[in-house]
């Protein structure tokens, strides 16, 4: 935790000093509780949400969401796969009108399921047609 958070602002520094980050513990077994509510008293732009129980990890983003101030919001893990040195790529991409940027990682230390389902995954989302189920919903 240190560490991700000293390489953030250090990148979100050279975009703005205007910024927030927010940890959240979706009760993690270690010092993750410890670590974050150390970092939140160094500097008052951490915030630290502490889960009372483990809910997953898109709780665990929705809650985070839920929390921030911020116009322009990154989500990432807190183990470091995610570089934040891509803050700035994805934060000038935006500037040129995009409503969402999405960052893919190509080269993936992963087990043949998860990169298959990585890549589900993104097909998926780059999907672009509408579909219209059979109880009339529409999704696009």
């Amino acid at each position: 935790i240190p560490e991700l958070v000293l390489q953030l602002k250090r990148t979100l520094s050279s975009i703005t000093e205007n910024y927030e980050i927010i940890l959240i513990n979706d009760n993690s077994p270690d010092q993750s509780w410890f670590r974050i509510t150390e970092e939140c008293m160094k500097d008052n732009r951490i915030k630290g949400v502490n889960l009372s129980r483990n809910f997953g990890q898109h709780n665990a983003i929705t809650a985070g969401l839920y929390y921030s101030k911020g116009e322009w919001i990154v989500v990432m893990d807190c183990d470091l796969q995610d570089n934040p040195k891509e803050i700035p790529n994805l934060y000038y991409k935006a500037q040129e009108g995009y409503d969402v940027v999405l960052a893919q990682r190509l080269i993936r230390n992963d087990s043949f399921f998860k990169k298959l389902s990585s890549k589900l995954f993104y097909k998926t989302l780059n999907y672009e047609k509408t579909a219209t189920f059979s109880n009339g919903n529409t999704f696009c």
